[in-house]
């Protein structure tokens, strides 16, 4: 079955990020093929609860993670609730639908000697080194999201004021302070990028050759690439850096409410994450400056 109109949905009304529409797009296809095969339903407003109470059970004995098939049920709430809104059914098979009990994912973020090696690697005299050194500094000093990054448009840039205007999620404008040391590789990169071929055909801050926006998996790759030779930790991603920066910063003091605006973070829940990583330092710390420790 299409699942065009849904898709067309998320996109225009929804917002949602191309990567976030084509994982919907998947997840509804993989349960559409499980529908087929197990009770040979090819039109998904005829779904029942029960058809996916099983689906959730069919993911577990798969070894699917409850976070994995929540995250997968909220893709299905959505979707049902689009089919409710134009008319194709009633009521929402998940309308009484609990998610499972899932332990939060926690991403253990460098540490500040670690990301410190980094700097003394960095071969910024050339367009390349340039460029993937600048992605680093921005992802680590900023938080921003791998999306975010790739997006950046050199008419958001005011190295006047130091920030640049992002486009997150859904979207949404916010406004990224820069650092001073950020300007200057920012002011040197741009040497080296505008000496490029199609740089003047594009607006973005970062391009391939042809003059199109780099690969998602280019960005990835650069970010493994130099955390993997200082660091030891199984998970190193752009994602990484974004947990590395919040944490770093609630390390130095900062407000959790001024790091949830810089992150781009809907509601405070989502930033408290970080602070969850925290809880062993912040015990060490009120076990050693306490009066009474």
């Amino acid at each position: 079955m299409s699942f065009t109109p849904f898709i067309n949905y998320i996109t225009l009304e929804k917002r949602f990020s191309p990567h976030t529409q084509h994982a919907y797009r998947a997840d509804l296809k993989s349960f559409a093929a499980f529908c087929k095969s197990n009770y040979d339903l090819t039109d998904l407003s005829q779904v029942h609860y029960p058809m996916i109470r099983d689906w959730i059970v069919y993911l577990s004995k798969e070894g699917r993670k409850n976070q994995t098939i929540n995250r997968k049920c909220s893709v299905l709430k959505t979707y049902f609730g689009f089919l409710q809104k134009v008319g194709q059914i009633k009521h929402s098979p998940m309308q009484f639908h609990r998610q499972l009990k899932a332990t939060p994912k926690l991403v253990v973020p460098l540490t500040e000697t670690e990301f410190r090696a980094v700097f003394d690697m960095y071969d910024d005299k050339d367009y390349t080194g340039a460029r993937d050194a600048l992605m680093l500094e921005l992802l680590y000093t900023t938080g921003i999201r791998r999306a975010e990054l790739l997006s950046l448009n050199l008419d958001a840039y005011d190295s006047i004021s130091a920030q640049w205007r992002v486009v997150g999620k859904r979207n949404k404008m916010r406004l990224i302070p820069l650092l001073p040391k950020v300007v200057k590789r920012i002011d040197a990169y741009l040497t080296f990028r505008n000496a490029e071929a199609n740089a003047s055909s594009t607006n973005l801050l970062f391009f391939n050759t042809k003059g199109k926006a780099l690969n998602p998996s280019y960005v990835y790759k650069c970010v493994t690439s130099y955390l993997s030779k200082v660091s030891t930790k199984q998970k190193v991603s752009p994602h990484v850096l974004r947990h590395t920066f919040a944490t770093h910063l609630l390390n130095r003091g900062a407000d959790i409410n001024s790091i949830k605006e810089i992150l781009g973070h809907k509601s405070l829940s989502s930033t408290q994450i970080y602070a969850k990583v925290q809880l062993p330092k912040m015990k060490q710390d009120y076990l050693t400056a306490h009066p009474r420790a």
